[in-house]
Order: structure tokens, then sequence, then C-alpha cells
């Protein structure tokens, strides 16, 4: 026995000793190549068991693998040992080495009644959107167009007893899931339509198998009017729930608070709103917590064959040769021969089974980023999926190639969630897209009741809103000037922010403005403010709420015949009804400094022309890199419609106004059909390519080439106004809205 000890802490000693030798930007080139080759591999060779894989945990175990990897021969082998498992048809060689493929290696003895496999990417493929990644010749999921995007389970309870209590859900779930999760959630909805307490689970989803007991915990709002809580599952899959119980604290000791039919017992799920398109909702006896019956939640989409979903593919016996690091190459064929359910030529079981044990015995959920190889498969998933996909690389002036080590050596380092967010934020910065959100859960974003503005290269308080009580009210005013925030000076925490947003430099100043002053809930915050002809005075503020600030205003007549229609505030049909008034108008001002309420219809009133212009442009992808991209143009096909606006039309637009706003703004600047007041829009536009990162992680980005009307870049450039207008000082303390006093100024 103590023979053995000794031998497997020389083996430790040894193992520790290895992994010191291997230097940091050895194990990050190791690391480097690693991930390049999985996307050469998941996005573009077809093979049936790369299909199958479960990739997060793949990247996990082969980071772990890779790293400490001593020289190029060893990263080679064990390279090789991840991939040829998977990929029996791609090969790993010396650079130096890498020659033509020979296709009788993937020709079978007998290609009759065979089909060809390659890979169609119709943008980046999530599945429930615009965007499609299929195999050719494979069956897919079709699911009802109608489908919602997660089916939940909700019950409530009056929260007004429980006002100021410390609370905990609980239920338990287990999920069969492959590109789904289940989610447990809890809203607490506060007087006057005000949001308290939220925690939907995104950072830590249910992808287990068995059943486990999971927890929400928090304080109930003090104005607080209901709590909200429940389960879902979110795309694919099977969610069974079971058991839930709510408690509060009172006096040291947890008290139960009745949920109705807590664990499914009661016929049709009362006292539960089920119901989401797409989904089944079942009471099932074979599986359950407590009682007779759990609840099953199942996505009901069916499979179908699809040949191709475009045109443009590979023919057989092409492949591509590329650079992965360390003097190493992948030759990876585009195209296999197939049957139903395999792909020549087929991997060996015994391998593949032994290199499934091995990632089934190193990954333990959940994975969080807390967790360092978690971090590195999250880099390496981010990096791939622009590498590949990101439709701006030029329009960015994008060093890609450098982003990879730079951010699995900043991976490193960042040791939670917040932090590696953090490197997440900084790693898309680059894109230059204003669609790139980042979402990993209950992020805060409380505030205070005031918001500011960059003026005159000063931060400015913008506007103080009106509270109910009279002690609640903020000591600020229109036109403060903001010194500091917590310390830090204004411009610099400005800056800062802005280092994390992805977008135009307009779009970023927009961002950057509306969460200058968030942060955790009732967190204090010190502003040190100088108003005009008074010194300096530090202000102290709670953040304790979420803030609303937009108006309410829908359409408004003004003086001399002229209207105006805030286009973020009013519905189509509000529009339709004072259509003949609109048509009579003198003159009409809209303001779509925000984002549009659904009512593009009212372009066709000032169009003379139908319109047939194509200007979004969705990429077909076959071939890795960006490279031999086709593209599908498309565009909104406006018809003429009467009563025509011929009176003089003013559109005012900022920074903020994005993606949809822009498509919208690009027929009032393509057509000529309005006078532009205000600043640059976003130079956002396009359906936007959500896609999941290990740790809990969503990121999105503009999936499509979205060009202006006339064919011109708008990608971080944004539509250009007219008359440009800059806030000033003066304005914001007096109150007034300098983007409507010009429009008005323009319609004299």
């Amino acid at each position: 026995m103590k023979k053995r000890l000794s031998l497997l802490l020389l083996l430790a000693a040894t193992v520790q000793l290895q992994a010191q030798q291997v230097s940091k930007d050895k194990q990050i080139a190791n690391l480097e190549s690693f991930a390049k080759l999985y996307g050469y591999v998941r996005y573009f060779h077809p093979s049936e068991e790369a299909a199958a894989v479960n990739w997060d945990n793949f990247l996990y175990y082969g980071n772990k693998e890779v790293e400490n990897a001593t020289n190029t021969q060893v990263l080679n082998q064990k390279l090789n040992a991840l991939f040829n498992p998977i990929a029996p048809s791609v090969y790993i060689v010396s650079t130096a080495a890498a020659k033509d493929f020979d296709v009788k290696s993937i020709t079978p003895p007998n290609k009759q009644d065979l089909k060809e496999i390659t890979w169609q990417h119709y943008g980046m493929g999530n599945q429930d959107g615009l965007y499609k990644s299929i195999r050719t010749n494979r069956p897919i999921k079709i699911r009802d167009p109608k489908r919602a995007r997660f089916a939940v389970a909700t019950s409530f309870v009056d929260a007004t007893a429980y006002r100021g209590k410390k609370f905990r859900l609980r239920g338990w779930m287990k999920t069969e899931v492959t590109s789904g999760q289940g989610q447990m959630w809890m809203r607490i909805d506060c007087e006057g339509d005000k949001r308290g307490f939220f925690d939907n689970m995104d950072s830590r989803p249910v992808k287990l198998k068995d059943w486990k007991a999971y927890e929400i915990s928090g304080t109930v709002d003090q104005e607080a009017k209901e709590m909200v809580f429940g389960a879902f599952l979110v795309g694919d899959g099977k969610l069974w729930i079971d058991n839930f119980s709510l408690e509060v604290e009172t006096g040291g000791k947890w008290t139960a608070i009745p949920v109705g039919n807590h664990s499914f017992e009661a016929e049709n799920t009362a006292g539960w709103n089920t119901g989401s398109a797409g989904y089944s909702y079942m009471q099932v006896k074979d599986t359950k917590v407590e009682g007779q019956k759990a609840l099953l939640i199942a996505d009901i989409s069916e499979s179908k064959m699809l040949t191709t979903i475009f045109d443009d593919k590979p023919a057989f016996g092409e492949y591509f040769i590329k650079n992965i690091g360390n003097g190493l190459s992948c030759v990876v064929p585009l195209v296999l021969m197939g049957t139903d359910s395999t792909t020549y030529p087929v991997a060996n079981a015994a391998q593949l089974q032994q290199l499934k044990d091995k990632i089934d015995q190193t990954v333990k959920p959940p994975m969080t980023a807390n967790d360092l190889y978690v971090r590195f498969s999250a880099v390496a998933v981010a990096w791939n999926a622009f590498q590949h996909f990101f439709p701006y690389k030029e329009e960015a002036k994008l060093q890609w190639d450098k982003e990879l080590p730079a951010n699995l050596r900043a991976a490193y380092e960042a040791t939670d969630k917040e932090r590696f967010a953090s490197v997440l934020r900084v790693m898309t910065e680059k894109l230059k897209d204003g669609h790139v959100r980042l979402n990993y859960g209950s992020q805060d974003y409380f505030s205070i009741p005031a918001g500011a503005v960059l003026a005159e290269g000063k931060i400015v308080i913008s506007k103080v809103d009106d509270v109910k009580d009279p002690a609640e009210q903020l000591p600020l005013k229109a036109g403060d000037e903001v010194i500091s925030i917590d310390g830090i000076a204004a411009m610099k925490r400005f800056a800062d922010l802005k280092k994390e947003v992805s977008g135009s430099e307009q779009y970023k100043n927009a961002i950057a403005q509306s969460v200058l002053f968030n942060g955790n809930k009732d967190t204090e915050m010190l502003l040190k403010i100088k108003r005009s002809g008074e010194a300096e005075k530090a202000v102290r503020l709670v953040r304790k709420g979420y803030r609303n600030s937009r108006d309410t205003i829908t359409i408004k007549k003004l003086k001399d015949g002229i209207y105006y229609v805030n286009i973020g505030n009013t519905e189509m049909k509000e529009i339709t009804a004072m259509m003949p008034e609109l048509a009579q108008a003198k003159g009409l001002v809209c303001d779509l400094r925000g984002y549009p309420k659904g009512n593009h219809e009212l372009i066709s009133h000032l169009l003379t022309v139908q319109d047939s212009n194509k200007w979004m442009f969705v990429p077909r992808i076959t071939h890795p890199d960006y490279e031999k991209v086709s593209y599908e143009g498309m565009g909104w096909n406006m018809p003429v419609k009467t009563p025509h606006i011929s009176a003089k039309v003013i559109f005012l637009t900022g920074g903020g106004s994005i993606s949809y706003a822009e498509s919208y703004m690009g027929f009032i600047k393509g057509y000529k059909l309005a006078t532009i007041v205000g600043q640059p829009t976003a130079g956002a536009n396009g359906n936007i390519n959500p896609f999941n990162l290990p740790g809990g992680y969503n990121l999105s980005f503009t999936g499509m080439k979205v060009k202006l009307q006339d064919g011109g870049e708008l990608h971080g450039l944004g539509i250009q106004p007219d008359v440009l207008v800059d806030q000033t000082i003066k304005g914001i303390t007096e109150g007034r809205d300098e983007y409507l006093e010009k429009a008005l100024e323009l319609l004299k």
C-alpha cells in the first residue's frame, strides 16, 4: 500500500513538474492550435461522429489534454487522440509536410446508394430563427414557425404580506436535452409596474438527466405586489419538474407559503399557467419526486430530411489545408459519402467509446466561469463563431487572429463570472457591432431616477424623473455637470464603459450614457456635481430601481398645422386612424430616436414609387474563414399606399437608433422621403445571430450584411443626418429639446 502511494505521489509530482516546465506562452499556443482545429472540424467537417459530439464537454476535456504539451510532437499526438475518434479522415501533420489530400482515403468501395454529406450554413445556424446550419442529406428538426422561444409553467402568490423578508424558492428538475436547457425562475412585480427581484438561472441552466433540487433565494422588495415563479424549457428537448416550495424567513425561522398544486397532482395542471406554442405539457407517473405525478414539458418539433438549403455546395473530393500554429496544419475534407446513419470512413468504435468515457470522467457539471477550462472553452467558441460567420470583418478592419491568444491569456486571470464577462466584452468590442450582446443571467441594472448625457465634452444630468414621494426627489437638476462618480472622474468612467461596448462611436456613447449610473441594488453612489454659479458639492444617492425614462407621447398636434409622431411609442393603428389629418398637415415631425413600434407601414404613405431594392444579404457559407461566401439578397418590397403624405417631413434620429430603426431610416434616406435631423444612427442592422458559450453566457452579433439603399456601407457608420444637431448644456439646463427645435425651425 505504501509503495503504491509512493508511486502515485511520484506520478503526481512528475505531472506537476512537466506542467511547470511548459511556459505560459507555450500553453497558450497549444490551446490556440486546439481551438482552431475545433472550429474547422465542428463547422466544416461532416462526419457522423463529429456531428454527435457534445462540443462543450469535448472542448473542456481537450483544453486539459493539450495545455501542457511540451513540444510539437506531443501536441500532435494529443490532437490526433482527440480528433481521430470523431473525424477519422482529418489529418494533422507538420505544416512543412502538408500536401494534397488523397481522395481515395474517403472513397468507399461501393458508392451506390450513398449520398454526399457536407455542411451548409445560412448564417450561423441557431435552429430557432432565420439562420440555419445543416449537413446535406440529413434529417433536422422542423419547428413550428409559431413555436415560442421557451415553454413556461407559471404560478404566483400575493407578495404584500412578505415585503422585506428573505425568501427561497425550491423545485426539482431533470432534463433530456442537447441544445436546449431547463431553468427555474422568480420575478417580483412591484407597485406602479416597477420591476423588482428577478432571477431566471440564466447563468446556471439545468442540463442534468437525473432529478436534482434547485433553489433561488433573495429578498422580497419593499413595494412587492406579486411573486411570479415557475420553470421553463428553452429550445429543444424535455424538462421534468416536480415538488415546488416557497418559503419566507420570519424571526429566524422559515415558514412555508402555500403553492397550489405544488407537485402537479391535480388534473390539467390546475394552479399553473401552461401552454406555450410548439410544446406539450403532460402529467406523467413514470418518474417523479413527490406524490404520484410530475410535469413533463417537451418540444414537439418533427424531423425532416433536408437535401440542401441552397444550391452552393462543395464537390466530393474538395478539402482545405489550414495552419493551426505550432508548426502544424490540418487537412480537412469538406464532403463525405454516407448512408442514412453513417459517413465513410467510419470511426473506430473502441477509440470513440474510450474518448467518450474520458470526457464523461473529466467533465463535472455545472460548468461555470470559475473553472479555467470552461473559460478557455468559451473563448474558443466565441472566437470561432466570429472567425467563420461574422460578415463585417473587412468593414471592422479586424485583426482577428491576434484575438485568440490574447483572450486565452486573459482567461487565465479572469477568475469569476463577472471578470470573464469583461474579457468577452473587450474581445467583442473589436467587432464594432452594436448587436453584440453578452447575457449571463442576473446582471444588475439598478440605477437612480435620473439620466446623463455627453454634452460639450462633459457629462451632464439630462433629466431628473418625477417621483411620487417628495422625500425621494433627487437633489439634482438638468444641466448639472457630473465631475466624478464614486471618486472616478466622470469622463474616465464614461471612457472605461465604452471599452466594453461594441459598435460605432455614436452607439458606444449612447450605451455608456444609459448605464453610467448602473450598479447593484441598494448600493450607494457618490456623485460630485457642479451647478452653474455654485461650488462643487458631493451628493450621496442609492440605486433603488430600474429606470424607465421613456415618455408616453404618441401623436401630438403642434401649432401651424404641424404634427409630431413618436415612432417609438405609436402603433400603426393609431397612425392609420390619424392618416386623414396627417395627409392634410403642413408639416410632420417623426421622432425615431428610439425603436419603432411596428409602424413601418408609414413609409408606404411617403413613397411615390414601388420599392424592390435588396439591401439585406444573408451569407451562404460552405468553407472556413469566411471564404468563398455567396449571399441571398432580400428587402421589404414596400408598396405605395394612399393617402400620400405630401407635407414636408422631418425625421429625428440619434446614436441609439439601431437595427429596425435603421431599416426604417434607410428608406427615408435612400428614397429622400424626409429631412433627417439629429445625430448619425448606430450603424448595426440585420437579424441578430445568438449562440451559447460554455459557462452560462449567451452572445449575439449581426448575422447578415446590410447595406444602405444605394449599396453604401452602413456597418459602424450609421445613417448620416442632413442637419447635424449637438445638444448644448444651456439647452439641457433650460429643458429644451434642441432636436425638435431644429425640426420646427426647418418647417417654418
